[in-house]
């Protein structure tokens, strides 16, 4: 019964507080009144005596939240004020300096290479997202059908991004913070996607430390028909040959580089643990698992040389 007289006690005591501070914005008089049952209901478990009489009147009770509320707002005001007087104290120096009135006033002719390098990054950025199982390099590849198409769609950006800029600021206030926006998230998504690609595919030979030479797979002047992937030995007279291991004219093993992109390259281990990575043929799969075969290749003609015939009858000794 005790508990019962105390539920109610508390309800009423909560609603009259509540109608008192309804003068209130709704935000602030929830912030106010958000654990008011709870705390009302942790003081009537402490004692019988009512809550009026301990608390004072709901009406006292809703000043003082008002008082508080109003102290603690008044505090957020000042420290507001003083961040902002900082602010214009900090921009009103750094207007007066020299070195700051000649960057603002030359930073607008920075605008131009702004619009290209803002549809640069936006391409870069599409493709890295698209890229799929392909790698992607600062600089497309031109005799690549995906990089030729990736030339072009930057073509078209760019003058896209100048047309763009060259319509200036937009009117609107809110339009304008989309815009700085936007810019912004395309200069910091294209970074990121330019960290993540490589360049060591524009290095036709290089040496590395561990005393491998590596042929990449870019093509160079030196190989211009595509990328290079495997290599396939055969005879003079057509037969593939296999477990052929090559070296480069320092002894060192040639290894092609590009590993991780597709297809799959299995390397034979040898009897100290490490893989063999310039024995070729490479054995290969598609990224469905397929194994890569063999390319059918045109064989020069060749004269077999003449075998000596055999004597019937031995020739005497001198």
């Amino acid at each position: 019964m005790a508990t019962e007289n105390t539920q109610d006690q508390v309800a009423t005591y909560a609603a009259e507080v509540r109608a008192e501070l309804s003068d209130l914005p709704g935000d602030e008089r929830d912030a106010l009144l958000e654990d008011l049952e709870d705390h009302l209901a942790e003081v009537a478990a402490e004692s019988e005596v009512p809550l009026a009489a301990r608390l004072g009147s709901p009406k006292a009770y809703a000043a003082e939240l008002r008082a508080a509320y109003g102290v603690a707002r008044e505090q957020r005001v000042r420290r507001a004020g003083r961040l902002r007087r900082a602010g214009r104290a900090a921009r009103a120096v750094l207007a007066g300096s020299a070195v700051y009135a000649a960057v603002r006033g030359f930073l607008p002719e920075l605008r131009p290479a702004w619009w290209v390098l803002r549809a640069y990054l936006a391409m870069m950025m599409l493709a890295v997202l698209f890229r799929g199982a392909s790698p992607v390099q600062p600089i497309p590849n031109p005799l690549s059908s995906r990089g030729l198409l990736q030339i072009i769609l930057t073509a078209v950006a760019i003058v896209l991004s100048i047309r763009i800029g060259r319509l200036g600021a937009p009117p609107n206030r809110g339009l304008r913070t989309v815009s700085v926006g936007a810019n912004g998230l395309i200069a910091l998504a294209g970074l990121i996607a330019l960290s993540t690609m490589g360049t060591a595919g524009y290095e036709w030979t290089g040496t590395a430390t561990s005393g491998v030479s590596e042929l990449y797979t870019g093509p160079p002047a030196a190989y211009a028909m595509g990328t290079l992937t495997n290599i396939y030995a055969y005879t003079l007279d057509g037969r593939t040959l296999n477990g052929v291991l090559l070296y480069d004219q320092d002894g060192r093993p040639l290894t092609l580089g590009g590993k991780g992109f597709e297809p799959a390259t299995q390397n034979p281990v040898a009897a100290d643990g490490q893989p063999v990575t310039n024995e070729y043929p490479l054995k290969q799969t598609h990224a469905d698992g397929t194994p890569v075969l063999a390319p059918r290749v045109a064989l020069p003609p060749f004269a077999p040389s003449p075998r000596p015939s055999a004597s019937a009858s031995p020739s005497p000794t001198p």
